[in-house]
């Protein structure tokens, strides 16, 4: 029997902390990416004291509703969780998961009638088996049944699935068939219930849209299903398969199509569930390869130049916009191959026009561009932020041009802002916390008078989400200082946990003292929030003695598992709290964001050459932030760092290269011209030994 005490064990909540940073499903992380990293500075202390919250009776943040564009033109609705609830959901998920692996009967269907939303192992950091080999089985478990004989087909899907799982039955499918506890059971519904409940109704219905523990909340509710169609199986000669709510049924003749359909339909209505009647069709299979969705093949098979690519992706989404409906899987991977210019632009708009769910390929073609984006795509945007169904879309184009602006656009665009924000005030124009948190960076940034005047009504009738995420970028983009100490103070501050305030808001600020290195400022110990005080107490900035030893030693173990006995505070000197703030910074990123990680770690070579250099004369000469030019393949003195430390100079080189390939720092490699993007995970495993190698060196020398 499964009771809250489980849930709360701190290491299943310390797991569901990591799995939201494995989470291969990269939307909904997008719009907590900063929080994560934070938390994650003070993990084992903020996990401690969630675990007393849970144990307590955990009450949730009131949730936040976001609406994604879908290509009908219709909009997806997203449901956004503070970084608690987060954690707090995925700890009963993991529960659940943990139960419905152990049964048999459940297991047993794993890719053989059910493909989408199957369970890593227990202990695994991943939560969900890789979904490109399910679909694979998937589709050949089809090609396979059409091979037997099995001509016709009924398929369909589920409409708004997770929006109609009801939790009266959710509640009893968790006892009957999980074995979670009365009190275990009610608890995670209320929860849910809460957090569906964001506009003051409770409907009694739905489950969070957008976190990944929903996937394996819905499959407790749909292997229902599995069940009964294995009942049906035993008198009937048809095949089934699911895949997360889309459902196929083959057979050798139409009339058992037909017959199982009705009865599939029926049980849905039982369980408060729609086929979606546009979507079903029933019919004989005459071209296999173009019943099933296939996984894409590699865009190149051969090796072209990037202006060869670019043409070929270019003509390619040309084409696949005429075809209805058109392959927007196809389309978004080739947009990431594309040239910018004023015939790719036209296609772009174009594209995002017609599916306006390929906004964020769109943000992305914005993002990389070289330079000024020019008045077609600028005027794109200042369209967007005027027509109120497209408020989303409008957030995320004004996140991607930051620093992309001529002066005239930007002061456009800054008015714009204003109006929105004072017509906000008095009649709602505003409803995406996105596209309002932006629009509050845009007034911040180049109008800082008119900020300064409105800045309570502008900001303090925000959600916590769009105010923890405009205090991000405010940060990023250096004007948080415009902001005001009062407005930062406030927002550290102790709430009352009661009234549904997030831990998001005060972890934000605490990273502003903690990039800023100063508590200036700061309000008294004991009126911080406790969560943002873990942090802050973690990087040494309070309730530290200058003279208390180094931490740089216990965070190389963590990062690396190597234990260094270098003393750091004799070889960094002045400079030794500075390094170490960097480096706690830096492992916050290690798991969540390694473009920063590296654009970080970069700026603690160039800190330690500097040192290293000025205490070794033979290293020869180095001067502080220019580490491009001193460890240059083509300089010549070089030679003489490298020949002294040659895995150092390497892991230096490497990282400084990695940083000037990311989006963060440039918008095109220099040498190459190739447009820059985010480093790739499949790079963690050379970071990781390029630093542990260099650090080896480095160890030993001193």
């Amino acid at each position: 029997m499964y009771t809250i005490v489980n849930v709360a064990k701190q290491s299943n909540l310390t797991l569901a902390y990591t799995r939201l940073l494995t989470n291969p499903e990269s939307t909904y992380k997008n719009f907590f990416r900063d929080t994560y990293s934070i938390y994650g500075m003070a993990s084992e202390k903020n996990i401690a004291l969630l675990q007393k919250s849970v144990k307590a009776g955990y009450l949730p943040t009131q949730s936040i509703r976001v609406f994604m564009p879908k290509a009908n033109g219709l909009n997806r609705m997203y449901t956004l969780l503070s970084i608690e609830d987060q954690i707090v959901y995925q700890a009963y998920a993991n529960i659940l998961a943990k139960s419905l692996t152990s049964i048999p009967e459940i297991t047993k269907r794993y890719k053989k009638s059910v493909f989408g939303n199957l369970c890593a192992p227990p202990e695994s950091e991943f939560f969900y088996q890789r979904w490109q080999d399910s679909y694979k089985a998937y589709t050949k478990a089809t090609i396979r049944a059409f091979q037997k004989g099995y001509k016709y087909i009924a398929s369909f899907d589920l409409t708004a699935c997770y929006d109609s799982i009801n939790h009266n039955l959710l509640q009893n499918i968790l006892k009957e068939k999980f074995s979670f506890s009365d009190n275990c059971a009610k608890s995670f519904t209320d929860l849910i219930e809460q957090w569906e409940s964001a506009d003051g109704r409770e409907l009694g219905t739905g489950i969070p849209q957008g976190p990944q523990a929903s996937g394996i909340v819905a499959e407790a509710v749909l292997q229902e299903y599995d069940a009964y169609i294995e009942s049906l199986q035993k008198t009937m000669q048809f095949v089934y398969y699911r895949y997360v709510d889309d459902i196929r049924i083959l057979a050798p003749d139409e009339d058992t199509v037909k017959w199982v359909l009705f009865l599939l339909d029926k049980k849905s209505k039982e369980l408060g569930l729609f086929p979606q009647s546009s979507k079903i069709s029933t019919h004989e299979i005459t071209d296999i390869d173009k019943e099933i969705k296939r996984i894409s093949k590699p865009l190149f098979e051969d090796e072209f130049d990037d202006e060869k690519k670019s043409q070929i992706a270019t003509e390619a989404i040309r084409k696949l916009l005429k075809e209805d409906p058109a392959d927007l899987t196809s389309i978004r991977r080739y947009f990431q191959c594309v040239t910018q210019n004023s015939r790719t632009n036209k296609l772009a708009v174009a594209a995002v026009k017609k599916y306006p769910n390929l906004i964020h390929s769109f943000a992305y073609y914005v993002q990389r561009y070289p330079r000024v984006i020019p008045p077609s795509i600028s005027n794109y945007i200042y369209q967007c932020c005027m027509d109120k169904t497209l408020q989303f879309s409008a957030g995320i184009l004004l996140e991607s041009v930051r620093g992309k602006l001529n002066a005239v656009d930007a002061r456009k665009f800054s008015d714009l802002a204003k109006d929105l924000l004072k017509c906000d005030k008095k009649t709602p124009f505003i409803v995406d916390c996105c596209f309002k948190a932006q629009l509050l960076a845009f007034v911040l940034r180049y109008d800082t008078v008119a900020f300064g005047k409105r800045r309570v009504s502008y900001v303090s009738r925000s959600n916590w989400w769009v105010k923890s995420s405009f205090i991000h970028t405010a940060e990023k983009d250096g004007c948080i200082a415009k902001l005001g100490g009062t407005v930062l103070v406030d927002y550290i501050k102790k709430t009352d946990a009661s009234k549904y305030d997030a831990a998001d808001l005060p972890l934000a600020v605490a990273n502003h003292y903690l990039l800023s290195g100063s508590v200036h400022g700061l309000p008294a110990l004991s009126e911080v929030a406790p969560i943002a005080q873990n942090v802050l107490k973690e990087s040494g900035l309070i309730l530290r003695s200058r003279y208390s030893n180094s931490q740089i030693n216990k965070y190389l173990f963590e990062l690396t598992q190597n234990q260094y006995k270098v003393p750091w505070k004799k070889k960094l000197g002045k400079e030794h709290d500075q390094v170490e703030r960097t480096l706690f910074t830096a492992l916050g990123y290690w798991k969540t964001d390694l473009t920063a990680f590296v654009n970080l770690w970069d700026t603690l070579d160039d800190r330690i050459c500097s040192i290293l250099t000025a205490a070794h004369s033979e290293l020869g000469g180095y001067q502080l932030g220019k580490i491009g030019g001193a460890i240059n393949r083509q300089n010549s003195n070089s030679s003489v760092f490298r020949s002294h430390l040659p895995k150092f100079y390497t892991m230096c080189l490497e990282i400084h290269e990695m940083r000037l390939s990311s989006y963060l720092s440039h918008s095109e490699i220099r040498s190459t011209h190739a447009y820059t993007g985010p480093i790739q995970q499949k790079n963690r495993k050379t970071i990781l030994k390029l630093i542990k190698d260099g650090l080896n060196e480095l160890a030993a020398f001193w």
